[in-house]
């Protein structure tokens, strides 16, 4: 991509803070979506025993569901689909 000139910072600066609203809509989504990763994992785990899970227990599998969910989409793989998908949504999105 060719450099347009230069940048304004001041437009810049003001979406960023009109955009703070999306961004914690956005993480309280992501927060919603990595919560059902580890209740997957939560009911898989207890699916092979007969007692509950017990309190430390599930602070373990909580932080290792969410380690392996970094993990994977940090992986290449994914992030190159990603990527695709982005770039796809940004081509659909600036069409307009």
């Amino acid at each position: 991509m060719e450099p347009t000139g230069k940048r304004d910072s001041v437009a810049y600066s003001k979406k960023m803070v009109e955009s703070k609203d999306e961004l914690t809509v956005l993480q309280e989504e992501l927060n919603g979506v990595i919560v059902r990763f580890v209740l997957r994992a939560l009911r898989i785990y207890q699916s092979t025993r007969p007692e509950p899970l017990r309190v430390n227990e599930i602070a373990l599998l909580v932080r290792n569901e969410i380690k392996n969910v970094l993990t994977d989409l940090n992986d290449q793989t994914n992030t190159d689909a990603l990527a695709k998908l982005a770039k796809e949504a940004w081509a659909k999105e600036t069409k307009a």
